[in-house]
């Protein structure tokens, strides 16, 4: 068993949360993008 493995699960485990809160604020930052195109526009 490579200890490399059991290190990328195990802050795999711990990332979950980290790249959910990444992604939704990906996703509040298109919006923002999108509302400021269309106010432009």
């Amino acid at each position: 068993m490579e200890p490399t493995r059991g290190a990328a699960r195990s802050c795999a485990m711990k990332g979950g949360n980290m790249n959910q809160i990444i992604y939704l604020v990906g996703l509040i930052v298109i919006v923002i993008a999108i509302l400021s195109f269309f106010g432009l526009g």
